[in-house]
C-alpha cells in the first residue's frame, strides 16, 4: 500500500469510529501521527473530531519514551504559535487526548496548557483540553481560577460552559455559584 492509500485506509477507519484498528495501524508511529495532524485540519468538522480521539487511542498505545510522540506534542504546541505560519485550531483538543491517555506525560506538558485560555483562538479547545486532564485526575495548578474567569463571562455559550465544567471538576468541593 503507498502513502496515498495508507492515509485513506486511516481515514475510512476514523470515519467508521474503529478505534482498535486505528491504535494499530499498521505504519510507523511517526507517520501515523503526522497523518492524524494533517486530520486535525481537515474540513469535515466530524473527521476534526475524530482524529483527536484517534490521537488519544494512538498515543496510548505506543511505548513510554516513544520519541515520535514526544516530537509529536512539541509540534502540536509550535502549531499553536503565530509564527509556525500553519495554526492548528483543534490543537488544543490534540494535546488534551493524549494526555488523558499518557499520564507520564502529564507532568511535562499538561502545565502549559492553561496559557492557551486567554489566547485566541485557542481559549474553547485549551477549556476541553483541561477538562478532559481534569475528568481523568489532572490536578491544575490553583491559579487555574484566575484564567477563567474571562471565559466564565463569555457571550459563547459552549465556552462559559466548558468553563463552568472546569471550574467544577478543579474545585469538587466547592459550593457552586448561582446562574445569573
Amino acid at each position: 500500500m503507498d502513502r496515498r492509500e495508507r492515509g485513506e485506509r486511516l481515514r475510512e477507519l476514523l470515519e467508521a469510529r474503529d478505534w482498535g484498528c486505528v491504535a494499530a495501524f499498521p505504519s510507523p508511529s511517526g507517520w501515523v501521527l503526522r497523518r492524524l495532524l494533517g486530520f486535525l485540519q481537515d474540513a469535515s468538522p466530524g473527521l476534526r473530531w475524530r482524529a483527536v480521539l484517534g490521537l488519544g487511542r494512538v498515543a496510548a498505545g505506543l511505548s513510554p519514551g516513544d520519541p515520535a510522540l514526544a516530537e509529536f506534542i512539541r509540534t502540536l504546541f509550535w502549531s499553536m504559535n503565530d509564527e509556525s505560519g500553519n495554526l492548528c485550531r483543534m490543537a488544543p483538543e490534540a494535546l488534551g487526548e493524549i494526555l488523558r491517555a499518557r499520564p507520564d506525560l502529564r507532568p511535562g506538558y499538561a502545565p502549559l496548557l492553561p496559557q492557551f485560555l486567554a489566547e485566541e483562538p485557542f481559549e474553547t479547545g485549551a477549556l476541553w483540553a483541561l477538562c478532559r486532564l481534569a475528568e481523568a485526575g489532572w490536578q491544575a495548578n490553583p491559579g487555574l481560577r484566575h484564567l477563567l474567569q474571562a471565559s466564565l463571562r463569555h457571550p459563547d455559550p459552549r465556552r462559559r460552559g466548558l468553563a463552568r465544567r472546569l471550574e467544577r471538576l478543579a474545585n469538587p468541593d466547592r459550593v457552586p455559584r448561582p446562574e445569573h
